[in-house]
């Protein structure tokens, strides 16, 4: 049989496929070797350390576990860790007994992470930028505390995940507060207030320092973080309490054994990302370290900041407080104000002068809730404290009036907002709320949801100190008449009939999810994110007019979210608003 020899063009032809299948493998070779590098050099890894080996022992009620020196209780509603030891032992004892929480915690996260960058490029973006910011970063971490996280990790391998080790996700976990900026959204929001007014016809002097505060992290109407207030006594340095969640290692809420009081609000200006520790590791530096409001106030103005933020300061013992506005700037800029006032407060913008035409602090004043609770604390701590503030079966005066303040869901002069509303103190979402009397060391902890539920009273003389006999219980603050009520029922049965509406129409079913928007509509008028839905399906149902009064009343309902603001306004633009 004869055969045939590929003609001068097969030749040719065979030749630049050889070319072109060489260039792409080396191509593709030098990539991956590139990519590879990329990983390692942005990867952040721990200090080899190793924590005294120790045997979990849980109790016959199954609501403790004992881990050495430290311990994980659940009582009702709440969780105490106590945590004792080197930072070796406490980061230990953390991970081995906050994992579960953790993992809870994460999980959510990771949900809201993926709504954000629900493109896998965009995702994958995202985390290669967010690799190279943070490269070498935890360089900045006092080696103590580098050595606790190093802990938490190795205790903690399951937080791994994403291409990222348990270290480097827990240190990002660490910065949340800068991490949050990234999503647009505005996720994290506070109000916090001191007083040390006297109650009404109490002579001149001043009375008991009392910290108000809230804090919300928002992952979404149906997820509550555990909450879980952690006891703290690192060898060698002053015990505190903090209420916050598991796997954080510093402080947004805090007290020590010394009376001072730290409470910190996320902010956001244009300082440009500089190269410092997460602010909440700083505050915990603080309660670790002072003794006095002055001693607190140094160590802020002198630390190397990532963001910036709010943070209250209080000193029992003097019952003084104030309100310092850091930023990664100019260290000369952070002064305290309101040091010689006898009631202070503060959300999630800046007030002083040199803030005042910084752009991204501007717009968190004006397009979130930020702006009006400010405005509405001034109005409700302007009120005099009276001297029985207590409702029934709870402890009287100051105490009483700031959890009623924190508790509140009207808007400015008494108006009613409709229950969920973003604008309110108590927007039925808070991750904690707590009031502390720092002046007398007592510490009331809200058991949830949001500020509803009962407030725990904490004894943090006993607490902090562990002398003596333990004392008599104290008086807890009872839970608000709405928990049990029908209207926060209809309240709750909204939200589930909104859930039901969106999965209805996501299935291409825009009539049948109506029927269950409008009913939510009847029980609950005023939650944003119903009106956001209305929108959606009446535009879907070609009802315009009727879209357009929704989404107008969405962007009333809930500040904060930019993002999705700026998606109902092009969806205003293209109704033809």
């Amino acid at each position: 049989m004869a055969r045939f020899a590929p003609g001068p063009e097969g030749r040719s032809l065979l030749s630049v496929f050889r070319a072109v299948l060489a260039l792409v493998l080396t191509l593709s070779v030098l990539t991956a070797i590139l990519y590879t590098g990329y990983l390692t050099y942005t990867d952040l890894a721990p200090e080899d350390v190793r924590a005294p080996e120790a045997t979990p022992e849980v109790d016959r009620s199954g609501r403790r576990v004992t881990y050495g020196r430290s311990s994980l209780t659940r009582e009702r509603q709440l969780w105490l860790l106590h945590l004792e030891g080197s930072p070796e032992e406490i980061g230990d004892a953390h991970g081995n007994l906050g994992s579960r929480l953790f993992a809870n915690l994460d999980r959510h996260v990771s949900e809201r992470l993926g709504q954000r960058y629900s493109a896998w490029l965009e995702s994958w973006g995202a985390l290669m930028v967010m690799r190279w910011d943070f490269r070498d970063a935890d360089d900045a971490l006092p080696e103590p505390a580098r050595r606790e996280l190093a802990a938490l990790a190795q205790a903690m391998p399951e937080a791994a995940g994403g291409r990222l080790g348990s270290y480097h996700r827990l240190f990002l976990h660490q910065n949340f507060v800068e991490l949050s900026r990234r999503l647009d959204d505005v996720i994290l929001e506070g109000s916090m207030f001191a007083s040390s007014a006297r109650a009404k016809g109490g002579g001149g002097e001043r009375g008991n320092l009392i910290v108000g505060r809230n804090f919300s992290v928002d992952l979404g109407p149906e997820v509550e973080p555990d909450r879980l207030v952690t006891f703290c006594y690192p060898d060698g340095k002053y015990p505190y309490v903090s209420v916050a969640w598991a796997g954080l290692l510093g402080v947004v809420t805090g007290v020590n054994a010394r009376g001072i009081v730290v409470a910190l609000n996320p902010t956001r200006t244009d300082d440009p990302l500089e190269t410092g520790a997460p602010l909440p590791l700083v505050l915990r530096q603080v309660l670790e370290e002072a003794d006095t409001l002055e001693q607190a106030l140094e160590i802020l103005q002198a630390a190397d900041l990532r963001t910036s933020g709010a943070v209250l300061v209080g000193d029992g013992r003097q019952r003084k407080s104030a309100i310092v506005e850091l930023a990664p700037r100019d260290k000369d800029e952070r002064k305290p104000r309101g040091d010689d006032a006898p009631t202070i407060w503060a959300t999630n913008h800046l007030v002083r002068e040199p803030f005042e035409r910084d752009a991204q602090n501007d717009r968190i004043r004006r397009y979130t809730s930020s702006g009006y609770r400010y405005e509405r604390l001034g109005e409700l701590l302007a009120e005099p404290v009276p001297a029985d503030a207590s409702g029934p079966g709870g402890p009287s005066g100051p105490a009483a009036r700031a959890v009623a303040i924190l508790r509140d869901r009207r808007g400015l002069g008494g108006e009613e907002l409709g229950l969920g509303n973003r604008n309110a103190l108590d927007n039925l979402h808070l991750t904690h709320s707590v009031v502390i009397d720092a002046t007398a060391m007592v510490m009331w902890v809200a058991e949830g949801p949001s500020a509803l539920g009962r407030f725990r009273a904490i004894d943090l003389r006993h607490a902090l100190t562990r002398e003596g006999a333990r004392p008599a219980p104290l008086d807890d603050f009872p839970a608000d008449r709405l928990l049990h009520s029908e209207e926060y029922g209809d309240y709750k049965e909204a939200l589930a009939a909104i859930d039901h509406a969106r999965a209805l129409l996501a299935a291409g079913l825009p009539r049948k999810a109506l029927v269950d928007a409008k009913l939510a509509l009847a029980l609950a008028p005023d939650v944003g994110d119903l009106h956001r839905l209305l929108g959606d399906i009446e535009r879907e149902l070609g009802n315009l007019a009727e879209a357009r009064a929704h989404y107008e009343r969405y962007l009333e309902l809930v500040p904060g979210r930019l993002r999705d603001q700026e998606r109902v306004r092009g969806l205003l633009e293209e109704l033809g608003q």
